[in-house]
């Protein structure tokens, strides 16, 4: 299995090819700043022209912005959503849901529990009936084989505290950690306010995390959420702990037969 971690700013997109060369795109965010870029290194690693699943970890524009432009590039099959609303007014959403309503895409809401293409994804959030947007975020488990990749959407402490961990604490180990929200605190944001909450990283117990960030107003990624997921995470065999997009650009992943892997970095 290959995944790709691309860097689009402050934004997320990971593309996933399977071994039968099956394409599920995680999330996008292109823009006028990087569409020539982010254009180029997709031709370079697209193995067909078309996407059979995109998911939308939720509605926010900088999970979903220039979907209409991939789509028109790469096909999309399928869109999996939350199902929950996010800013309606915003040009993105409206964009994004006229993507979504296409006659020949089919769309699905996801839950958690779900799996897909012989449990290789596992969703462990989805719509849970709750207000928030970022914590009704999407995540999966990709696994090939003895390993894993988990990929956090925006989610917050609590949501993995209340949720996720109650319900897949044994099974969330993963090699590598997409962080959540670009390296944002609210991941370790206890919500009963006794310090930063981490059972959830000594669950996942991830060798390496990637945070997917760009140059932004929110003050992300956190200098203490940094801290945390360098002190949490166990090291690749070259003792790398942390890699952000803005530092090294895309990157790639292989997992490979016999529990191997390698990461390779665009710069």
């Amino acid at each position: 299995m290959r995944i790709h971690f691309v860097d689009v700013g402050q934004g997320n997109m990971v593309v996933v090819v399977f071994p039968d060369n099956t394409t599920l795109v995680y999330d996008c965010n292109i823009t006028s700043n990087n569409s020539d870029r982010v254009e180029k290194y997709l031709a370079e690693i697209m193995p067909k022209q078309g996407i059979d699943v995109f998911v939308n970890s939720h509605r926010d524009a900088d999970h979903m912005r220039g979907l209409a432009w991939l789509h028109s590039k790469y096909p999309i099959g399928t869109i999996w959503d939350s199902g929950v609303p996010g800013n309606q007014d915003a040009p993105e959403y409206q964009t994004y849901m006229r993507v979504k309503r296409r006659t020949e895409i089919a769309s699905y809401e996801i839950e958690q529990g779900q799996t897909w293409s012989n449990e290789t994804v596992r969703i462990l959030n989805g719509k849970r009936g709750v207000d928030d947007t970022n914590s009704q975020s999407i995540v999966l488990q990709l696994k090939y084989q003895s390993l894993s990749v988990m990929l956090a959407g925006d989610t917050d402490a609590a949501v993995w505290r209340n949720s996720i961990v109650p319900s897949f604490g044994e099974s969330l180990n993963s090699v590598v950690l997409y962080a959540s929200h670009h390296g944002s605190d609210s991941f370790f944001d206890d919500p009963n306010g006794y310090g930063p909450y981490t059972e959830h990283m000594e669950k996942i117990s991830p060798q390496l995390a990637v945070v997917s960030v760009g140059k932004n107003s929110f003050g992300h990624p956190d200098r203490e959420a940094m801290s945390i997921y360098d002190q949490k995470a166990l090291g690749a065999d070259d003792g790398t702990k942390l890699l952000r997009t803005d530092e090294v650009g895309s990157m790639t992943l292989d997992l490979m037969d016999g529990g191997r892997w390698q990461l390779s970095k665009e710069r």
